[in-house]
């Protein structure tokens, strides 16, 4: 009979020791919880603690310290760390505290629960390589699922597929205009399966959202093809009918007043719009609904994180997403339901509003700019610092916008900045007619930690001039306003050459700065050729049509700021041709409208013609709007408007006479060698109005 195995004393007190320090315990939700019963203690070199957590030597008051937490047992993890285990009676945070306070110990901290990140079940999800890039199951572990209705306005959706049907909720079709949304194409079932395949089922896939109700509207119809207003209309239906976040991997070139009008209902309503940023690649149209400024406009990313080739860039992109190799849902005319893997921006979309349902069913009072904002805020920025026109703001990342949206002070971090000008000193500023905002030497002043809302500041100067300001933010840290107080003049001291304070782009030949939205709105549109110098600072102009309006003058135009028009139409165009016309007592609608030309472009909105090299002029020139090389009707009607007149001489200063041709916002003038040039009508209306 072979001896047997007597365990020594000395190991067994361990093994009795280890079994105690590591019975498991349940963990509390989420992924660092304490363990309620131990602390990890870090002792200074050369101090020790036994199995029954005694301290080696006496050493400032660390006995005492164990004693009094309840310390039972010790077991070192390494280095001179160690578990100490406590009776319970003190909370391990204070246990921390506590012993922190003897000189023995280099560090105490609470033993804190690490787990898995959480992961489903579906037997599909090793092949989603593009849910580990938003950081989903590191989100999941806060939430994966809300009762947030997402809207899929697409070709339709499956009604049998196994990971869908049960988070169906009834829908439309706008296409056959009945109440049966199933899908004839696929795109919509493969779209709905991003955002809200469910998820730990046991079955195929797992969408961003587990178990989001997802609301079907079919307005594309077998061929993949939808009209404005049916998509619409689709909109309005599903906003009515509850939905918060709405997932349109759908697009196409120029703008559309119907779809705009929709978008605006929405956003008015609560809803979030997501649509894809289109498969044009760098320099490709803008699409739309995408690039509408309530929309958050998502672009697509390859495997690498780099912005894929195919991905539209511009400035309306908001945020990006996994584009390449996705893998989801799908319905097939001849196999029925099933997976598959497709790319575009259309893959990207439905998973930035997976995202946004999760993260507004944690806090659904949220309004559609103050969520879009969290999900910026939270994207991981993957190229230059900053927002671009390829990625925006960045990879959506779920974990990060989670956290975010759990902050509570997520809306108290809005500012308001801004400057007084053009005031006699010293001028006070109120904060809604109460509290003194203070004002540097440069008359800046800046407010920081602002909830939503809209705050009027009232600056009074020593003449006792009053100015009022007015901004809105939506609370928070990318809800910013700035607010450029100028006290109104009679204008003459604006034109007067300014010194370069190194900030603003100053011109020597006029003396003038050019800056802020009205420099970056001369840069991209044509500069010196469209508009020539400034030769005037911005200052507030009155005007007895609309009342005080911030301006600059340039030779050629004056450009007007109105902050309360949608973004990219801030900065507006004045009418100088049709203001100097009147202004001369020539009434030019009034004319009555002439016959069309052959070989001319008539404009029935006048009745002029438009000829030879004034009209290859007028294609020549306009307001960049729809990404595409050359200029639209609709571009150049942007810059110059319609004709007021047909061509006619006109005798110069010098004794020269030319052809002209009258616009709305311009003059053209007939050059010769020089070709058509504009005429100087901004310098021309400052002089007319005394103020040069």
């Amino acid at each position: 009979m072979p001896p047997r195995y007597r365990p020594q004393p000395r190991l067994i007190g361990w093994i009795v020791l280890l079994t105690l320090l590591m019975v498991p315990r349940p963990a509390a939700a989420g992924g660092s919880s304490a363990r309620p019963d131990e602390v990890v203690i870090g002792l200074r070199p050369g101090i020790t603690l036994s199995r029954q957590a005694r301290p080696s030597v006496a050493s400032a008051g660390l006995g005492e310290a164990l004693r009094r937490i309840g310390a039972v047992a010790a077991l070192p993890v390494g280095g001179d760390a160690y578990r100490v285990r406590l009776t319970g009676r003190v909370a391990p945070d204070q246990a921390s505290s506590a012993l922190l306070a003897s000189d023995a110990v280099a560090y105490a901290e609470p033993n804190r629960w690490r787990t898995r990140q959480r992961l489903p079940n579906d037997p599909m999800l090793a092949e989603q390589w593009a849910l580990t890039a938003i950081s989903a199951p590191s989100g999941w572990e806060q939430t994966t699922s809300a009762t947030v209705p997402i809207a899929i306005i697409d070709s339709g959706v499956s009604p049998t597929h196994l990971d869908l049907k049960q988070q169906l909720l009834p829908g439309i079709d706008l296409v056959s205009l009945d109440d049966d949304p199933r899908d004839d194409d696929g795109h919509g079932t493969y779209t709905a399966g991003l955002a809200a395949a469910s998820g730990d089922d046991g079955i195929g896939i797992a969408g961003v959202c587990w178990s989001c109700p997802i609301i079907p509207v079919k307005a594309l119809d077998r061929r993949g093809r939808g009209d404005d207003a049916t998509i619409a209309l689709g909109i309005r239906w599903a906003v009515d009918r509850g939905a918060r976040i709405i997932s349109m991997a759908l697009g196409g070139p120029n703008e559309s007043r119907v779809l705009d009008e929709a978008v605006r209902y929405a956003t008015s309503r609560g809803a979030l719009i997501i649509a894809a940023a289109g498969n044009d690649g760098v320099g490709g149209a803008a699409s739309y609904p995408a690039a509408f400024a309530d929309v958050l406009s998502v672009a697509a990313l390859d495997r690498d994180g780099s912005v894929a080739t195919f991905s539209t860039s511009g400035s309306s992109v908001d945020l990006a997403a996994p584009g390449v190799q996705i893998l989801s849902t799908s319905w097939q005319r001849l196999q029925g339901d099933g997976y598959d893997v497709a790319d575009g921006t259309s893959a990207a979309s439905p998973q930035v509003a997976g995202v946004a349902a999760l993260v507004l069913g944690r806090r659904d009072t949220l309004t559609p700019d103050q969520l879009a904002d969290v999900l910026r805020l939270g994207a991981d920025d993957i190229d230059a610092p900053g927002p671009d026109d390829r990625s925006g703001y960045g990879r959506v990342d779920l974990q990060r916008s989670l956290a975010l949206v759990d902050d509570p002070n997520l809306l108290q971090s809005s500012v308001i900045e801004g400057q007084i000008r053009d005031a006699t000193w010293p001028v006070t500023l109120l904060l809604d007619g109460a509290t003194p905002v203070p004002l540097d030497a440069d008359g800046r002043f800046r407010l920081s930690g602002l909830a939503p809302g809209t705050y009027v500041l009232v600056a009074t100067d020593q003449a006792g001039r009053t100015l009022e300001l007015r901004a809105s933010v939506n609370g928070t840290a990318l809800g910013r306003a700035w607010l450029d107080g100028r006290f109104a003049s009679d204008g003459r001291a604006n034109f007067v050459a300014e010194t370069p304070d190194g900030l603003s782009r100053w011109f020597p030949e006029t003396g003038h700065t050019l800056r802020g939205a009205f420099q970056a709105f001369w840069e991209r549109h044509g500069g010196l050729a469209t508009f020539g110098y400034p030769i005037s600072r911005e200052f507030v102009e009155r005007d007895p049509l609309t009342g005080d309006r911030l301006v600059q003058y340039f030779e050629r135009h004056r450009l007007e700021l109105h902050p309360e028009a949608a973004p990219g139409a801030q900065v507006q165009l004045t009418r100088l041709g049709d203001r100097l016309l009147r202004a001369a007592g020539i009434d030019w609608y009034g004319a009555g409208p002439n016959p069309p030309i052959v070989g001319c472009r008539f404009f029935e909105a006048t009745g002029r013609n438009l000829c030879g090299a004034f009209l290859a002029r007028w294609r020549a020139g306009g307001i960049e709007g729809d990404g595409r090389a050359g200029f639209s009707d609709a571009e150049s009607l942007a810059l110059f408007g319609y004709p007021l007149g047909e061509a006619q001489p006109l005798t110069l200063a010098d004794g020269r006479t030319i052809m002209v041709q009258w616009f709305e916002r311009a003059r053209f003038e007939d050059h010769g060698e020089q070709g058509v040039l504009l005429g100087l009508l901004g310098d021309e209306l400052a002089r007319a109005q005394g103020l040069r």
